[in-house]
């Protein structure tokens, strides 16, 4: 058995802690203006991942532990300014799973025909993209189709894949561990609380200065995940006391900086995951309850907390979602003003939509007064891929009920949590982070296990 193996089972607190040196040793390489760290660590995983994945012919399924490592190491690597391609977590999930599917003989692997449909979308559009030269073409289909093809592999490598429930924690840990790291880059980079000044906007100080909306998403992922757990009365630590203290610090952190999506997917998800979960009776149902009710009393203690820290502006931040300005209408925040344009120029485009990526400079036309990407992958679809983008969500929304209903008990709650956190994220940061399209092939997976059933088809 493969020592990465036998860590993620019994050396959890090891790595724990490794991660944790990991954050320290590549900030503290930065301070001394060596900043190849964060480069070598994405490169070595990448390519041992290959390795071990061809050497063991995907016998341990390293192509889902190496998938998840990537998905959790892409926002340290960017805050890090790693010397990586953009798109490198999302290409490393597609060779992952590929390679992993390939070593099982992918010719007797099922592909939907709906997401077949789904991922044939987004090609003929392609047309409508101006060739500059082949680098800038290349690039702006890179940015644009990745996230979906991240999508359409992950489904195709984890659909009907039996986990054990060993297994799955294992993959959860390999997705949490490096998103640990991250948190501690974020710690190491605060500014003194004299210089913190919070305003009605996103915060970059207290995001690692980096992208707090990406931050915060991923955050929410550490948050969703324990949460997931805890519905499941799994343990991602044997001291289940760490698993609420790692929930805790990511809360905070997501919290306090000002990006609103990360937490709400989490809650959001985590609600509605058990409010199906209320529909499976069983003899722990009492602990289960019990300990969602510790999450959520963690979690509205550390939302006070955060009121308090930051002067009752969190509580303006978050209300201003569902805001208005005038009757009916709401506030204008700037990912409203781009899903109204995007939705305008569907409408104006709406046979062949504009192209991938066409619709940036459009945007500025069309009422946000400036070139900008796209933050929700549902209008984006749309507006720059016309009526196929509108058939591209008809069969994902087909899809995800035709498989939710032949899942049974357990495994219907993590779907219900995994696809809410794809979508929702997909909805108010579109497709940037390999996280959405890994999480949602991920919802595909069924759980093997004597409190799981498998409902056959």
């Amino acid at each position: 058995m493969p020592f990465y193996i036998k860590h993620l089972d019994n050396g959890k607190y090891f790595l724990l802690v490794f991660h944790i040196l990991l954050g320290i040793v590549i900030i503290e390489g930065q301070n001394r203006q060596i900043y190849f760290l964060s480069t070598l660590w994405a490169w070595s995983i990448f390519f041992y991942g290959i390795y071990s994945i061809l050497k063991n012919r995907n016998r341990y399924n390293e192509a889902a532990l190496f998938a998840a490592y990537s998905v959790g190491i892409e926002i340290a690597l960017r805050m890090t300014a790693a010397s990586i391609f953009w798109e490198f977590s999302k290409y490393s999930v597609i060779i992952f799973c590929l390679l992993g599917l390939y070593m099982e003989n992918i010719r007797g692997h099922k592909i939907s025909i709906l997401m077949l449909i789904y991922i044939l979308s987004f090609f003929p559009s392609i047309i409508f993209i101006p060739y500059i030269s082949f680098n800038e073409w290349r690039q702006v289909i890179a940015f644009n189709l990745s996230g979906p093809l991240t999508l359409f592999i992950s489904v195709l490598y984890f659909r009907n894949r039996l986990f054990y429930k060993k297994e799955l924690l294992h993959v959860f840990r390999a997705l949490l561990f490096p998103i640990t790291t991250m948190s501690i880059i974020i710690f190491l980079r605060l500014p003194s609380l004299d210089k913190i000044l919070f305003s009605s906007e996103a915060n970059q100080a207290l995001s690692g200065y980096y992208g707090p909306n990406q931050v915060s998403s991923m955050l929410g992922i550490i948050v969703a995940v324990i949460g997931l757990t805890k519905l499941l009365n799994y343990r991602i630590f044997k001291n289940e006391l760490i698993d609420y203290l790692l929930l805790g610090i990511c809360a905070l952190q997501a919290f306090l900086t000002f990006a609103r999506g990360g937490m709400i997917t989490a809650i959001i998800s985590i609600g509605f995951a058990w409010f199906v979960s209320f529909q499976k009776k069983s003899k722990n149902t009492l602990i289960k309850k019990s300990k969602i009710i510790f999450l959520t009393i963690i979690i509205i203690i550390i939302w006070n907390f955060s009121a308090d820290f930051t002067g009752g502006l969190i509580q303006d931040r978050y209300i201003a979602v569902i805001s208005s300005d005038e009757p009916g209408q709401l506030a204008g925040t700037s990912r409203t003003l781009i899903m109204l344009a995007d939705l305008n120029i569907f409408l104006d485009n709406f046979i062949t939509g504009v192209g991938p990526g066409m619709a940036n400079d459009l945007r500025k036309v069309y009422g946000y007064g400036k070139s900008v990407a796209a933050h929700s992958e549902i209008t984006r679809l749309l507006a720059e891929h016309g009526l196929l983008g509108v058939m591209a969500l008809i069969v994902s929304i087909v899809f995800i009920l035709k498989e939710y209903f032949f899942r049974v008990e357990n495994n219907k709650i993590i779907f219900v949590c995994f696809i809410l956190i794809a979508i929702l994220t997909m909805f108010h940061s579109a497709m940037r982070l390999a996280m959405p399209g890994f999480i949602f092939g991920l919802a595909f997976m069924i759980v093997v296990d004597p409190e799981f059933k498998i409902q056959e088809k």
